[in-house]
């Protein structure tokens, strides 16, 4: 590999997911960073050598053929070897469907370091990145694809150590994490269910069998007890209006959220806070 190549600080005009750094390193021995945090999402794949990463009060040592997984926000510490000090590639991305991405890839903050199989097709995709440093709309979506391939390629590693059970429940699980999402980044909106089905991409009688079969209530259901339990959380916490809290959950008529919060806790909003 080159000794040093980066590409930063790039701009975007893509939301679900967008690169926003990328690079090739030869790490000096004992090169470290830390303690510190990022505010990005950064995958390091380690293509030689060895040394140790630290986070969420947990040491792993890896080396040739792992990778490890850096969150927003997440204080951590990482280091070459002094000996057989490592050489690794990463990428750095943002965007509000990173999260569910690395968890299709059996990635969370419980889970932050895995295997690869192939550094030179990272490499190859990591240097796509980096030719395609320009600030111009074609070598934007070019960034995307190549980001979007290493994260398949994730992806797919994972999916090959299920079970066949665990295969064939995959996708359900996927689609169910991906509207639950949707329906948490989306609580203040009046949403309806066909537009959660139509932003994953499947019919709303498929995602209302995926709930059923998984959580055993609907879609609506789910949705309703989220936005009532989000509530019900901020009467305890807040001096907030109700008019106001009926906003922040969906509901443009304070009156028919009073009525549906009734319906679901038992007692009127003002009941619940006095209590």
């Amino acid at each position: 590999m080159v000794g040093f190549q980066c590409l930063d600080h790039l701009q975007n005009n893509a939301v679900d997911i967008f690169l926003s750094t990328c690079g090739v390193q030869n790490c000096l021995p004992g090169h470290f960073f830390g303690p510190g945090e990022r505010d990005l999402y950064i995958i390091h794949f380690i293509c030689g050598g060895e040394g140790c990463y630290t986070a969420g009060g947990r040491t792993y040592h890896l080396s040739s053929g792992d990778f490890f997984v850096i969150f927003p926000g997440t204080k951590v510490y990482y280091q070459a070897d002094s000996v057989h000090p490592w050489d690794y590639l990463w990428i750095g991305f943002q965007g509000v469907k990173a999260a569910t991405y690395l968890k299709q890839a059996g990635i969370d903050p419980e889970h932050l370091t895995g295997h690869f199989h192939d550094s030179s097709f990272i490499l190859t995709c990591v240097q796509q990145m980096i030719q395609a440093r320009s600030l111009t709309y074609h070598n934007e979506l070019k960034r995307q694809a190549a980001l979007l391939q290493i994260l398949a390629t994730l992806i797919e590693i994972h999916h090959d150590t299920l079970s066949n059970e665990e295969q064939n429940d995959y996708p359900y699980r996927i689609y169910l994490q991906q509207a639950v999402d949707y329906m948490n980044d989306h609580i203040k909106e009046n949403i309806k269910i066909s537009e959660v089905a139509a932003h994953i991409g499947i019919d709303r009688s498929y995602l209302s069998g995926i709930f059923k079969n998984t959580l055993k209530i609907s879609p609506q259901e789910y949705l309703l007890t989220l936005r009532m339990d989000h509530a019900a959380g901020l009467l305890k916490n807040t001096q907030d209006k109700i008019s106001s809290i009926a906003a922040d959950v969906g509901y443009e008529d304070p009156l028919t959220f009073t009525k549906m919060f009734k319906k679901y806790k038992g007692m009127s909003p003002s009941e619940w806070r006095r209590k």
